[in-house]
């Protein structure tokens, strides 16, 4: 189960296998469990051979929800640059999410300039 999960979360944020472990001995260590963190060489065994069982289609019609909202790229100093002015342009990003009206999963995103 823990390697599943590792996997998946590596392929949904499109990480290395490194930055897989280190993100789940983070999220592990910031709930305050002392669970073992499937190493890098073991997600690489893993990989090749764990077959991730897809949601099975449905027969009927799907109602999907379309939903796009800007974000701004916040960094440090943004209350001085607010504050005496800002020099540059103010970087936006624009979320487009489509999620299944009926459970509320998020079916398909998209992050744009």
């Amino acid at each position: 189960m823990a390697i599943a999960t590792a996997l998946t979360l590596r392929a949904v944020f499109r990480l290395a296998l490194r930055q897989t472990e280190g993100l789940i001995a983070s999220v592990l260590q910031l709930l305050g469990l002392d669970l073992p963190v499937p190493d890098h060489s073991t997600l690489s065994r893993w990989a090749e051979t764990l077959v991730v069982p897809r949601p099975e289609a449905r027969g009927a019609p799907v109602h999907l929800l379309v939903d796009s909202t800007g974000l701004k790229l916040c960094g440090p100093g943004e209350w001085l640059e607010e504050k005496h002015g800002s020099k540059r342009r103010r970087a936006w990003r624009v979320l487009h999410l489509v999620t299944d009206a009926d459970t509320g999963h998020i079916v398909a995103s998209a992050l744009t300039d």
